[in-house]
């Protein structure tokens, strides 16, 4: 069963963020997405509620086992699904975009099908 989209989105791009920060904040996310202070607020409030992450008195949003899992896996998908686009000729741009559409929708079986269809290296 897919994960709601939003949630993957968000779980993806705390990740990415912790990628290149020791730390992330509310205010980091923020700037990352786009999106309203209120918007981030109720984001990160029903993922502490899923036992995705948590957020306490310091302001720093840190993964849980099973958000850090799916944080992982979202974007493992993401990165192939990038390498497979760019191999068809769209541009990066594109590819990036619509990669993070995909990425959503296609469930980890079909996922791991298409992966051998393909072959594992891009």
């Amino acid at each position: 069963m897919h994960k709601i989209y939003w949630e993957e989105n968000y779980l993806e791009n705390i990740y990415m963020l912790y990628l290149n920060h020791d730390e992330v904040r509310h205010k980091d996310l923020k700037n990352k997405m786009g999106r309203a202070k209120s918007v981030v607020t109720k984001a990160i409030s029903t993922l502490v509620e899923r036992g995705y992450v948590t957020y306490g008195e310091d302001k720093i949003i840190r993964f849980t086992d099973a958000g850090l899992h799916i944080a992982e896996k979202v974007h493992r998908k993401h990165l192939y699904l990038i390498e497979f686009l760019l191999k068809t000729g769209i541009d990066r741009e594109r590819a990036d975009i619509e990669a993070c559409h995909i990425e959503h929708v296609l469930s980890d079986d079909s996922f791991e099908k298409i992966k051998k269809f393909i072959g594992e290296k891009l």
